[in-house]
């Protein structure tokens, strides 16, 4: 798997630590600047945020897209916030942490879980100021939250595990031990969502003690332990069914298969604090350098636009451009004359082979004919 470096994007006056995709080709941003941003991708050159959104009155830590209008952060400062993605002030305010909220994520497009230093997870619906529940069992402070469906959600702590929860239960379903210090990010991998009851669901978790691991849902340990980076893992996010990045204080971005124990590619950059996925070929990337930066993923290298005089089936000469580019896992082929001369070949050769196979049918009745005779 090719990965590329696509743009890089200024506007934070401090660390990005948040990020996460919007519909549309479209992402928002936290800092510690305070402020959340929203950035296009789409338009090319256009290196400035479209929108900021302004109200935390301390470091954004985590930001998470609701439904197709609203986003929620979390801020240092306990508070939780829903956004309108066309409005740059708050819709909500959600109290009810007595420390820090670092992470957040959506359940559906009302209910979203929220991880804090307090210790807690609490539940919450985007209409109502306070949590619909809270969930007790981590020692320590809560760090990361991924959303496996609707039901079922992971959590992961500075007591160096992660806890398996349902959303109608307040005690965790199962705990997850192996990392030897704080696991600061989750995620779902295997792009499936998960199925009560199912052993194939898979989710990685990264952690200061250098090392990603992978877990079954049902197993209480872990499948594969990672190696690679040098640093502790501040984020991790899956590109698709075999394949993740994890973000570290080394300046590295590391790519993995699931099968494989050690880094496939590695990647020097900023120090990542935040990952995201956008689409099938694109995930961003925010660091310690006040940036986030876009990058392309493909299964084959980038190549540049090539130009080849072809015959389009029909004894023409025409111009077939094949490009190579992110938006096509495997290249595609432009010129329209040229795409209907391939299936105008491949109906001829259809007829061919019909006719030999006729042909080959006619000898062998003979044949059987006289053998008879």
């Amino acid at each position: 798997m090719n990965i590329e470096l696509v743009r890089t994007y200024e506007g934070h006056t401090d660390i990005v630590v948040a990020v996460c995709a919007l519909n549309g080709n479209k992402f928002v941003s936290g800092s510690d600047d305070n402020t959340l941003k929203r950035w296009d991708v789409g338009e090319e050159g256009v290196q400035n945020a479209v929108m900021t959104y302004e109200g935390h009155t301390s470091y954004v830590k985590t930001v998470c897209m609701v439904n197709d209008k609203h986003f929620v952060s979390g801020s240092f400062y306990k508070a939780l916030k829903l956004w309108n993605v066309d409005l740059p002030t708050a819709v909500r305010t959600y109290r009810g942490h007595t420390s820090r909220v670092y992470a957040v994520c959506a359940l559906n497009a009302t209910m979203f879980v929220s991880a804090s230093w307090d210790k807690t997870l609490k539940l919450w619906d985007i209409f109502c100021d306070d949590a619909v529940r809270t969930y007790n069992g981590h020692t320590d402070c809560v760090y990361a939250v991924c959303a496996l469906n609707d039901e079922y959600f992971v959590s992961g702590s500075r007591d160096k595990t992660l806890k398996l929860w349902n959303v109608g239960e307040e005690d965790a379903v199962m705990t997850y031990e192996g990392h030897t210090d704080y696991v600061r990010a989750v995620c779902l991998v295997n792009g499936k969502q998960f199925v009560s009851g199912s052993d194939d669901q898979q989710f990685v978790s990264g952690s200061d003690d250098k090392t990603l691991k992978l877990w079954n849902v049902y197993s209480s340990t872990a499948v594969r332990t990672f190696l690679g980076h040098t640093g502790c893992v501040n984020a991790v996010c899956a590109l698709n069914y075999t394949h993740f990045v994890s973000g570290s204080d080394d300046n590295t971005l590391l790519l993995w298969n699931v099968d494989l124990p050690t880094a496939i590619r590695v990647i020097s950059t900023h120090c990542v604090y935040a990952l995201d996925k956008l689409d099938g070929y694109h995930f961003v990337s925010g660091g310690d350098d006040n940036t986030l930066k876009l990058w392309s993923f493909s299964e084959i290298p980038l190549q540049t636009v090539v130009t080849e005089k072809l015959k389009d089936g029909v004894g023409n000469d025409t111009t077939n451009m094949i490009e190579s580019f992110v938006g096509t896992p495997h290249g595609k082929i432009v010129d329209t004359k040229l795409r209907k001369g391939g299936k105008r070949r491949n109906r001829k050769s259809k007829k061919l082979n019909k006719r030999s196979v006729k042909k080959k049918f006619r000898k062998t009745r003979r044949k059987s004919r006289k053998s008879r005779k």
